[in-house]
């Protein structure tokens, strides 16, 4: 049985981080960024040597330093020399929903598989501002939070109506569809490297550096236009929502993804969904204990 590798992201909630990975730690490893901005010292005092913390970067929700650190993740698994069967891709606000046996089996039982969603949106000409304007200063290290904003807003207005990005990023010489999926996710290793392969192409960094989101575009766009995506998850018709593009999740989002509490367990097991988010200490405390039972 191969083991899982879990990469996760997390700036806040130490304590809800050690739970999610005591909770997961059955034939498991675990790859850690935190975010650059925050005190590291409660996320390592927290784990006690249970994960592998990889190089961080002063992360920007929106930015393209989310997809750097998801890069930063990837290659910390390959690099390992573990042959593992899936690497699922979760934040520390996560919480399994399976118990982790049942997990491990199901992604064994599901060798080429790969849990990732995505839509075309170039092909259904949706949400072009997103990916073809030029987003910039959001991965600027500004203790303003209202400076930074008023600097993203301007830029974007200026240079709207002088530059555009065509709707195709390019990946091995070739125009390549947009698509578009989650931040959350699970891929197998030789998925993740032919990602992180690509990756070094520059023209396709240079693409969604200053797009906003990419890291709901970016790994999305490279594995949909390659061999891959026979095993991927491929939503046609209507953009289906955050939501059905996040795979393995149950999330509530309605502008703004929901904390979870007792009250949602019912949804929670009727989904059927094997993570949930988002989790917090405290407020979820019972929702939590109420799933370990169970």
């Amino acid at each position: 049985m191969k083991r899982i590798a879990y990469i996760i992201s997390a700036y806040t909630d130490p304590d809800q981080l050690r739970r999610l990975v005591d909770r997961l730690s059955v034939n498991a490893d675990f790859y850690v960024h935190i975010d650059q901005k925050v005190d590291i010292t409660p996320f390592e005092k927290a784990l006690q040597g249970k994960v592998r913390f990889v190089p961080r970067h002063w992360t920007s929700w929106g930015g393209w330093s989310q997809v750097l650190y998801q890069e930063e993740l990837l290659k910390a698994v390959l690099g390992s020399g573990v042959e593992y069967s899936h690497i699922v891709c979760l934040s520390g606000l996560d919480y399994p929903m399976w118990n982790p046996e049942k997990i491990v089996v199901f992604f064994n039982e599901n060798p080429k598989k790969e849990f990732i969603a995505g839509f075309d949106m170039t092909a259904a000409h949706l949400q072009y501002p997103y990916y073809t304007n030029y987003h910039f200063f959001r991965d600027l290290k500004c203790s303003s939070q209202w400076l930074k904003d008023k600097l993203i807003v301007a830029s974007r207005w200026i240079m709207k109506p002088l530059f555009h990005k065509p709707p195709q990023a390019t990946i091995d010489g070739r125009k390549c569809d947009i698509y578009k999926g989650s931040d959350y996710w699970a891929i197998t290793p030789a998925c993740a490297r032919y990602v992180v392969d690509r990756l070094k192409q520059q023209p396709l960094r240079n693409y969604f550096r200053y797009s906003f989101v990419p890291s709901e575009m970016c790994l999305q766009t490279i594995i949909f236009n390659s061999p891959f995506r026979e095993n991927a998850i491929l939503h046609t018709d209507k953009y289906p929502g955050l939501p059905a593009l996040t795979p393995l999740h149950f999330i509530d989002y309605h502008g703004f993804i929901k904390h979870l509490d007792a009250s949602d367990y019912d949804r929670l097991k009727d989904s059927g969904r094997m993570f949930c988010r988002k989790v917090v200490t405290k407020e979820s405390d019972e929702l939590v204990e109420i799933i370990n039972n169970e």
